[in-house]
């Protein structure tokens, strides 16, 4: 699971020229448009890009409502491999061999802000699940004579925190990734 975040435009309106020792000379940079967008990419396919936010009034707008809510942010379930497959035997048996993986992800994710305390929080914890499920037949005539069937799950949490703190320069930043232990069932 990748995420990929893009922007422009944030350094003219966010940065204290005084303070970063930025020249008053502008380059073309500092006239883009304030625009962000995030793009997911799993197991080397790239979603669409989701637009956070186009435009002063846009960024506002989400800086305003981050008030801590959690919300969903990706939920995804997907078949990684499948096989059927039939063989005919010389006894006239057959077997059938069925197998299908599946892989699911739930992100969820929240925002807070504060102007007052300049610093803002950020919280994105992301469930991860995949199961293996397995069968083998035998029949005979189209009558079942045996079958067995195989599982196998394995599920765990990856979090991240970010917090920052711009009442000062330079402003002061923490990341955290922690992950939960990986929990394993076969049936």
């Amino acid at each position: 699971l990748q995420i990929f975040v893009r922007t422009s435009g944030l350094k003219s309106h966010s940065l204290d020229s005084d303070d970063y020792n930025i020249s008053n000379d502008h380059d073309d940079t500092d006239n883009e448009d304030l625009f962000a967008s995030a793009q997911i990419s799993f197991l080397k396919n790239n979603l669409v890009p989701v637009t956070i936010f186009d435009g002063y009034n846009d960024l506002i707008s989400i800086v305003w409502n981050a008030d801590g809510q959690l919300l969903p942010l990706f939920d995804i379930n997907l078949i990684s491999r499948q096989y059927y497959g039939y063989v005919p035997l010389i006894s006239g048996l057959s077997i059938t061999i069925d197998i299908m993986g599946t892989i699911s992800v739930a992100t969820m994710g929240s925002a807070k802000v504060s102007f007052w305390n300049k610093d803002a929080k950020l919280e994105v914890d992301t469930n991860l699940s995949t199961k293996l499920e397995g069968s083998i037949s035998l029949s005979s005539d189209n009558n079942l004579l045996r079958k067995a069937t195989a599982t196998h799950s394995a599920t765990g949490t990856v979090s991240v925190r970010f917090d920052t703190d711009f009442l000062t320069v330079p402003h002061i930043f923490c990341y955290i990734l922690s992950q939960s232990s990986f929990f394993t069932r076969y049936l």
